[in-house]
């Protein structure tokens, strides 16, 4: 007998991931059929209304760091981080897992935003010049200042996802500790107050701060 057991291996935190990739998806593709079904002489309303707005506070505060050109090129992977991570870092309240408490999928962002920066430097600074600022402005002790740069190369983004990782997992371990602690009355009172700050402003603060890491570093990779 063939057994279907394609999921029986994910994590909570894959499968949490796997909704929120999925619900983002529905909303953003529901939002642009509206969006193109807008009438260019009247203000849009609601949610739609909503989605504008926060669409152009984003806009104008990306470009505050990125120049036009690279800012068109690399705005969707800007727009998609920040608005993915601010919906996974508060999924809790919906009694999911939070994907970010993994450290598989914290570390996976920083790999994908490491790529981005290095598509970024090579695009718009050029492969040799890149190797020479490795290489150090003194050329004599290059050797010694190659190594040095290639580790703060590879330190930053992935210390961006260590932060995303420690502050996830630290409020969820701080929530259920009180739950232990306080039981169920007390707990539940506790809980409600912990929930709202770590899973919304904490959460929403660290997405806030990955997303301004990323385009700050984006930035200096594309400031030619």
């Amino acid at each position: 007998m063939i057994e279907l057991t394609y999921f029986e291996n994910l994590s909570p935190q894959v499968i949490s991931t796997l909704i929120v990739i999925g619900v983002l998806a529905l909303v953003f593709i529901l939002v642009g059929i509206k969006v193109k079904k807008l009438d260019p002489h009247k203000t849009p309303k609601g949610f739609i209304l909503l989605c504008l707005l926060l669409v152009e506070m984003f806009n104008k505060l990306a470009r505050g760091y990125v120049k036009e050109k690279p800012f068109r090129f690399f705005a969707p992977y800007l727009f998609t981080i920040i608005v993915f991570l601010a919906l996974a870092n508060t999924i809790s309240l919906f009694g999911l897992t939070p994907p970010l408490s993994n450290l598989g999928v914290a570390l996976s962002f920083s790999i994908l935003t490491f790529i981005v920066i290095k598509i970024a430097e090579f695009k718009y600074i050029g492969v040799i010049k890149k190797i020479d600022g490795l290489l150090g402005p003194v050329k004599p002790i290059a050797f010694l200042m190659l190594p040095i740069n290639l580790i703060g190369e590879i330190s930053t983004p992935f210390s961006m996802g260590l932060r995303l990782f420690v502050n996830v997992m630290g409020g969820t371990v701080i929530a259920a500790m009180v739950y232990t602690i306080f039981h169920w009355t007390a707990g539940i009172f506790a809980g409600v107050l912990l929930h709202a700050v770590f899973d919304i402003f904490f959460g929403l603060i660290q997405a806030f701060v990955f997303f301004m890491l990323s385009t700050v570093s984006i930035s200096m990779a594309t400031d030619a």
